[in-house]
């Protein structure tokens, strides 16, 4: 992605894992907390908060390597000498969240997520981790002459109240 931003091949680029490259400008739209969706029937579904330890044993439901969803799972875990049991695998967030709804198995989901109007019935528990969050960023090529348009929806973005889904007040 750094590549193309540099390029010029694209103007804009909202990621939630860090891009690394010279010549890149960023702001961080928002930064939110990362919980575990389980079923609605499952043993840890009514904890007000649930300790990486307590997942050890669990099934996850989660993205394929390099996602920023399965590189928070293999970092939180490793940070405990632990190796996350991974049952399936899926780019879809909607699918991975009818799949933990199924009851086969557990994930991680952001906050954001939680708020999405077609969200499946899941219970959402906070991790006890402090590490157990993600930052979204927009980023763009420091030398691009970005369009009208692209300065306008960068301008959009970053001005937006990612938490009430609204524009900032003025």
């Amino acid at each position: 992605m750094s590549r193309r931003l540099r390029a010029q091949e694209i103007d804009l680029c909202v990621a939630s894992q860090p891009i690394h490259g010279e010549s890149l400008e960023a702001t961080q739209l928002f930064e939110e907390e990362v919980g575990v969706a389980f079923p609605l029937d499952h043993p840890l579904a009514g904890r007000a908060s649930v300790t990486v330890g307590e997942l050890a044993d669990q099934s996850f439901v989660t993205a394929r390597n390099g996602h920023w969803l399965r590189r928070l799972l293999d970092r939180l875990f490793a940070a405990h000498g632990l190796t996350p049991k991974i049952v399936c695998e899926s780019d879809e967030h909607s699918a991975i969240a009818d799949l933990i709804s199924a009851g086969l198995g557990v994930g991680l989901v952001p906050a954001f997520a939680r708020r999405s109007a077609t969200r499946a019935p899941l219970a959402w528990i906070p991790v006890d981790d402090p590490g157990c969050r993600r930052s979204v960023t927009l980023y763009w090529g420091a030398d691009s002459h970005l369009s009208t348009a692209a300065r306008l929806m960068r301008t959009t973005l970053a001005g937006w109240n990612w938490t009430t889904g609204e524009p900032h007040s003025r």
